[in-house]
């Protein structure tokens, strides 16, 4: 992997090809720029943002900035996560402010899967995270129904609970947690969508 540019690692991750060595890699030659960012625009006494959190979460951001690239724009990847960090921290700092709450996260997870597509605000209306629990309990995969508990229903310190941690209890990697939570953000999406068209 060390004789691979940034872009091929990127391709790897986004192909889903090799994308946990690849992760592994782009995570070693980019940590710098994301926690410099993080200590920049997060303040350890913060009561609306996990400075820890957001350490221990770094491989999954620069894994999430990884998969959103895009090679055209003509930005370098480190300049890109590093705007991505940025912004990412105010947007949290600023969401926190307003509206504290595990729900959110997740319900950020679905608008970014569905890219805007749901009306977000509806969902909320008509009681969304109580609607996804059902589903997720209902999930095939039993380990499912155990990440999102702990991610978005446990947490930690009122936050959500940091992928690292989550991986240590279920004994997965980061990445295979990755992988089920947004394969069950995918799956979830279908039956809410499922839902509405019934």
């Amino acid at each position: 992997m060390k004789e691979l540019t940034d872009q091929d690692l990127i391709n790897n991750i986004q192909s889903n090809s090799e994308a946990s060595e690849s992760l592994s890699e782009l995570t070693e030659r980019h940590s710098g720029i994301y926690l410099d960012m993080v200590n920049a625009f997060s303040s350890s006494d913060s009561p609306f943002i996990d400075k820890n959190e957001l350490i221990n979460d770094k491989q999954y951001r620069i894994y999430k900035a990884a998969i959103k690239f895009d090679e055209s724009r003509g930005a370098k990847f480190s300049t890109y996560l590093g705007n991505e960090t940025k912004w990412m921290c105010l947007n949290i700092y600023n969401r926190n402010k307003r509206r504290p709450s595990l729900a959110v996260d997740f319900i950020d997870s679905i608008k970014t899967e569905t890219h805007g597509q749901n009306n977000i605000d509806d969902f909320i209306e008509k009681d969304l995270f109580n609607k996804v629990l059902k589903i997720i309990s209902s999930h095939p995969d039993k380990r499912v129904e155990k990440i999102f508990n702990m991610r978005y229903i446990v947490g930690s310190k009122n936050k959500v609970m940091p992928w690292k941690k989550i991986g240590n209890k279920l004994k997965l990697s980061i990445q295979g947690c990755i992988n089920i939570h947004n394969s069950a953000v995918k799956y979830v999406n279908e039956e809410l969508q499922g839902n509405q068209t019934k």
